[in-house]
């Protein structure tokens, strides 16, 4: 008699191997990505389904199933799939954040009086410029203000006596 056979892993933890492999990802490398901490050899675990030294059966929690997809870029939907709907939410919430955080400013161009506006756009029209050409000067000024900005920000000096 041989030992017994380990049930197949569950198919969302096929679909986080799937994805990992073609990421180029090793498990650790992976779980060193994540916002929440998982080891390398746990990552494993979860893909395998089980535990090589016990030999019990392991399903991810849901909120580690959501940021394994998410550190790989699996869609909520897709991840829907396998039908763990509690890490879809999760994911989706994950996806949330990640779009908020994400998002642009609001452009300072909107904040300012309308005749500012004009003077500005007024200064790039002196020279012909297509709209495509003023757009990416003023992100070229807008990276060197931010630029100067840190730069300012890092010389700062930090006081060392603080109290709390």
């Amino acid at each position: 008699m041989g030992a017994p056979a380990t049930p197949p892993p569950p198919a969302e933890a096929t679909l986080i191997r799937l994805v990992r492999e073609a990421s180029g990802l090793s498990p650790e490398a992976a779980a060193g990505r994540m916002e929440i901490k998982l080891s390398g050899s746990r990552w494993r675990q979860i893909e395998k389904g089980y535990r090589t030294d016990s030999g019990s059966r392991v399903i991810a929690p849901h909120v580690t199933l959501a940021h394994m997809a998410h550190v790989l870029g699996i869609s909520a939907d897709r991840l829907a799939e396998t039908g763990r709907t509690e890490a879809v939410d999760i994911l989706r919430e994950l996806e949330r954040k990640t779009a908020a955080a994400a998002a642009p400013e609001a452009a300072p161009l909107v904040s300012l009086e309308e005749w500012q506006q004009k003077v500005i756009l007024n200064a790039l029209d002196e020279k012909p410029r297509s709209p495509r050409e003023k757009a990416l000067l003023l992100r070229s000024l807008a990276a060197q203000i931010e630029a100067a900005e840190e730069k300012e920000a890092g010389e700062r000096p930090v006081s060392k006596n603080r109290r709390s």
